[in-house]
């Protein structure tokens, strides 16, 4: 019975692991042709997000970097570094958050949503998280179908 429960869940992992790897990897394509700017950063520094996270209060900074641009005669500030329907704030010590936040200059260039000008990131998310995300799917997936296999022989 045990190996029928793991082999459900894993299949239903790596079938969730799947179905989000891929949409975000066709997201970042999206991404990736969004128009740029010029824009100015406005303020430097760290925050703790308001998302839940599992780690310990020292691993919990995230850098902070706020910049303001112009689309089509519009202002804009918005402090995005990653596309957020891709990846929430990374996070890690306050030291770490300090230094990710100084690295940025003081000009920095922008991708903005053409069709929604608000919406803005600086750093595209890497290919290569999205790629883990699909691997480890598969991994659930096959670890799911061999506990299946052993509940049915």
């Amino acid at each position: 019975m045990e190996n029928l429960i793991a082999g459900i869940f894993g299949l239903l992992l790596g079938a969730v692991g799947l179905w989000t790897g891929f949409k975000q990897l066709k997201n970042r394509a999206a991404f990736a042709h969004w128009k740029t700017t010029i824009g100015k950063v406005v303020e430097r520094g760290t925050y703790q997000p308001s998302v839940a996270t599992g780690g310990p209060p020292a691993f919990r900074h995230a850098p902070l970097v706020k910049y303001s641009y112009r689309v089509n005669g519009q202002d804009f500030v918005n402090n995005a570094i990653h596309p957020i329907r891709i990846q929430l704030p990374q996070r890690n010590t306050l030291k770490w958050a300090q230094k990710k936040a100084a690295s940025f200059p003081d000009e920095v260039t922008i991708h903005y949503n053409p069709e929604a000008p608000g919406e803005s990131y600086l750093v595209l998310t890497s290919r290569w998280i999205l790629y883990v995300v699909v691997a480890s799917a598969c991994v659930c997936l096959l670890v799911g179908v061999l506990f299946l296999l052993a509940y049915l022989m």
